[in-house]
């Protein structure tokens, strides 16, 4: 469920510690500019963003914190009525979900040594929290003009695509697709939230996120320890 939420930057108010220059500039020219801008950013934090959790035929209104440090951790919290549901983390080398209602604990090598991959990567991931994070796949997008710049990044039986505003830069559609094994990761934007939805991992479930307080370049304390003897533990290969 982690891969799903990771989109709430897109959507509602920011209250943003490093605000980065804002530029008048679009399509490519003005993404560019706005790498420049934020070159100094290593981490975003999101908080309080709102969303509807669909999965195993159940709906739930949570409330989300979301975390990524560059190039090193993603890491999620999901809180329901006061109770946190799900916690989970994404590494370069491997998945970790704490589901809290049924407590189990999932983990899954995020490379995987046989068989087909995901359908997505950890750079995949990092790259639809913010913008900045793509400013390192610039020379695989490409500006069609008229409505959006486009990150095309393929892989061999991957399809993968990611469309951003011309004017803003938000993320109008991004598209992860296994020709093989018919996993995937897809988002769009909807009127006032983003929609995701996903089959890669565990279960099938689908979230529409809005809203969220976000700050850069601050350090978390991530913990994933569960007690042993009330938690079922599943390794997924």
């Amino acid at each position: 469920m982690l891969i799903t939420l990771l989109l709430l930057r897109q959507c509602g108010v920011l209250n943003e510690v490093l605000q980065p220059k804002d530029t008048e500039l679009e399509g490519m020219d003005g993404l560019v500019q706005y790498c420049m801008d934020g070159d100094t950013i290593e981490s975003v934090l999101i908080s309080k963003a709102e969303a509807i959790l669909t999965f195993d035929d159940e709906r739930y209104e949570v409330s989300i914190t979301l975390y990524s440090k560059r190039d090193s951790i993603i890491y999620l919290s999901a809180v329901n009525s006061g109770f946190e549901i799900l916690r989970a983390t994404v590494k370069h080398d491997s998945i970790e979900v704490i589901n809290r209602l049924n407590k189990i604990v999932y983990r899954s090598p995020l490379k995987r040594k046989f068989g087909y991959q995901y359908p997505v990567s950890f750079d995949d991931l990092q790259n639809l929290i913010a913008n900045y994070y793509l400013c390192d796949e610039l020379d695989r997008a490409h500006d069609d003009l008229q409505k959006s710049v486009v990150f095309d990044m393929d892989e061999h039986l991957i399809k993968k695509r990611i469309s951003l505003n011309r004017l803003g830069g938000d993320i109008n559609i991004f598209e992860f697709y296994h020709q093989k094994t018919d996993r995937y990761l897809m988002g769009e934007r909807l009127e006032n939230s983003f929609k995701i939805y996903s089959n890669f991992m565990i279960t099938e479930f689908e979230i529409v996120a809005s809203g969220g307080l976000r700050t850069f370049n601050r350090d978390i304390k991530v913990k994933m320890d569960v007690n042993p003897r009330r938690y079922t533990f599943i390794e997924l290969r």
